[in-house]
């Protein structure tokens, strides 16, 4: 408090000891100067220039210094018991008393029973002005009144000058400190709100977010650092002039947005894109101008990119789009028209597909075409996490809930995906207890880490993925029924690839561009003849497979070799593989139990692949030539030599 510089203008000695005895007591250096009226006017300007935070007085000189000054100033009030001790002094002086006070601040509610106390009968004098108070002066000069009674000095001096008998109200102890503390109180106060406004302000032009604030009256108050770099131009050229008198189009162009408030729009204003958005300003509830604030379209772009390469860092990032399926067969377009609806909502989603046809880059693609595109993506495959450790990543754990438990714990697989979507693959996989947990999160939308009994809400969308039937693992009791039907509210089914195969050329020449470019050699594109042997194969790792045989061809492909034999090569290779026994024995071989005809496909399928010839695998079967050519005449081309 000691840097506090606190004026004192008083009107009489005996307040100015009491003011000087009460800052003593209070370890207060004040400066008190006396003066009345005018001259006490010119006491306080002499403050003001000398820089005092706060100037005290009283009566009717307070109110003058206070209608002159800009500075905060306390007014000593006249306190009950100073006007008490005035009269009783009176009485002593004689019987005829007048008091001539101000009607509201020296009339109190307790003035009668004042008089009664001391049982006097006191005629009452109020005025509301300094000309009043001149003519109820005027009247009692002119009555036989004995004594004058008033808390003006003003009127004290003129009654003594008249030969009238005047006691004048003097503040007391009580008065004196109370106005001190009050002071203190408004200097810390104000600087208070200084300090906030400073800090607001400071905000304001370090941010990097051009601010624009218009009062009521739509005049400009303030430009940011920010808006002035933005902008291109001097904050001094517009603060303080009517919006009507501003002739910069950019400027015009940026306040002048309709009755948008609140909205956030893009907009060109000159050769410049900007995101803006307006809000008013409310001060007990009435509008008291607007906010604008804006930046420049490239800037939100790279803070985009920026979040965006972040959150990929972090694997939290759906990198697939729509866009990235490739393929036109109507199989595929129906299972992506189905996809795009479900986009649209936020009910869970089981996709079941084959391994590689592609089930998370239809729930990257699904996320990012939803309202939740700019949350986190967090992608899990439950089969690659044992019971403990699954369990562990999805939901969190605190420190000290087991043995190896990271120091301050773990946040979870839910909590980082929350506001986004988490992609479950292979949810077949996981175990009853976590399903059971798992359920939890759906039913009650929130999580509890392991080790705690505080529970976390997370607003995620689960998306599932499986390559099998979950109806036969719920019969087969490894699944939970109540949980497959939460997950299965909206279902999507993705084609294998047999399946579409119209899509096998745009998808071959796809990675052959992709692939050239990566390894960084340039191979001829695959002809007909190759695409053809590609259409003839099922496919049965899909598209997946289909990227491993394109991959292998860009890395073999010679500058003189016939594609398609290459192309031969790299099915039969596959083929070989597809029917080979776990023993290695050539003799044996592994096909799927169905249809006879398909049986008898494999058979034949995998002998092509090993190069025998037509007439050993007459005599290997005991089949016919003839009836040997009969059934070929429908198998794949690509696996004749």
């Amino acid at each position: 408090m000691k840097d506090i510089k606190i004026g004192v203008v008083s009107t009489y000695p005996e307040m100015s000891e009491l003011i000087t005895r009460a800052a003593n007591e209070m370890g207060l250096d004040l400066e008190v100067r006396e003066g009345i009226l005018e001259e006490g006017v010119s006491i306080a300007y002499q403050f003001e220039h000398e820089g005092v935070d706060v100037i005290i007085s009283r009566g009717v000189t307070g109110k003058k210094i206070k209608k002159a000054l800009s500075l905060p100033v306390v007014l000593i009030e006249i306190t009950s018991f100073d006007i008490l001790q005035a009269l009783y002094i009176a009485k002593g002086i004689g019987r005829k008393i007048a008091f001539l006070g101000h009607m509201t601040q020296d009339f109190s509610s307790e003035f009668k029973t004042i008089t009664n106390i001391l049982d006097i009968q006191v005629d009452c004098y109020p005025y509301t002005n300094i000309y009043e108070m001149d003519e109820q002066m005027a009247i009692i000069l002119k009555s036989d009144i004995e004594v004058v009674v008033s808390t003006g000095l003003c009127v004290y001096e003129m009654a003594k000058r008249s030969g009238v008998n005047a006691v004048l109200v003097q503040s007391g102890n009580d008065a004196i400190n109370g106005s001190i503390r009050h002071a203190l109180e408004l200097v810390q106060s104000i600087r208070q709100d200084q300090e906030r406004s400073k800090r607001y302000k400071a905000v304001l032009a370090s941010t990097n977010d051009g601010v624009l604030i218009m009062d009521e009256h739509k005049r400009i108050v303030f430009m940011n650092n920010a808006a002035e770099s933005l902008l291109e131009m001097d904050a001094r050229t517009v603060v303080g002039r009517h919006l009507n008198n501003i002739r910069e189009s950019v400027v015009l162009g940026l306040l002048c947005n309709g009755d948008k408030n609140n909205a956030e729009v893009f907009k060109e204003v000159g050769r410049k894109q900007f995101w803006i958005n307006s809000m008013p300003i409310f001060l007990e509830n009435k509008a008291r101008g607007t906010v604008t604030i804006f930046q420049g379209a490239d800037r939100i772009q790279v803070l985009e990119q920026n979040l965006r390469r972040q959150l990929f860092k972090k694997g939290l990032f759906a990198k697939h789009t729509f866009e990235d399926l490739i393929g036109n067969s109507n199989q595929l377009l129906q299972t992506i028209a189905r996809a795009k609806k479900y986009s649209n909502v936020n009910a869970t989603v089981l996709i079941y597909g084959e391994s590689g046809t592609g089930k998370e880059l239809f729930a990257q693609s699904i996320h990012n075409a939803s309202a939740r595109r700019d949350g986190p993506f967090v992608a899990v495959n439950c089969a690659a996490l044992p019971e403990n450790l699954l369990e562990s990543e999805l939901f969190g754990y605190e420190e000290g809930a087991f043995t190896g438990a990271k120091k301050g714990g773990k946040t979870g697989l839910f909590e980082m995906a929350h506001g986004g979507t988490i992609f479950l693959d292979e949810i077949g996989e996981m175990t009853l207890p976590v399903q059971a947990r798992l359920l939890r999160v759906l039913q009650e939308r929130e999580i509890m880490r392991l080790g705690s009994d505080r529970v976390i809400p997370v607003d995620v969308r689960i998306i599932s993925a499986t390559n099998y039937e979950l109806s036969l693992a719920v019969k087969g009791g490894t699944f939970r029924s109540d949980l497959f039907h939460r997950l299965e509210v909206l279902n999507l089914d993705i084609p294998p690839l047999r399946k579409r195969k119209d899509d096998i050329e745009q998808l071959a020449e796809f990675l052959v561009e992709q692939f050239s470019y990566e390894e960084k050699k340039q191979v001829s594109p695959l002809t007909t003849m190759a695409i053809e042997k590609l259409k003839k194969y099922d496919w049965p790792g899909n598209v997946r497979e289909l990227q491993n045989v394109i991959q292998k061809y860009i890395l073999l492909m010679e500058g003189n070799q016939s594609a398609e034999e290459l192309i031969i090569q790299l099915i039969n290779e596959k083929i070989k593989k597809t029917y080979a026994a776990p023993s290695g024995d050539e003799n044996n071989i592994t096909i799927k139990i169905g249809k006879m005809e398909d049986m008898e496909r494999d058979i034949l399928e995998y002998l092509l692949s090993t190069g025998a010839s037509i007439k050993e695998i007459s005599q290997i079967t005991g089949t016919h030539r003839t009836t040997l050519w009969r059934k070929l005449k429908d198998i794949d081309e690509t696996v004749f030599r």
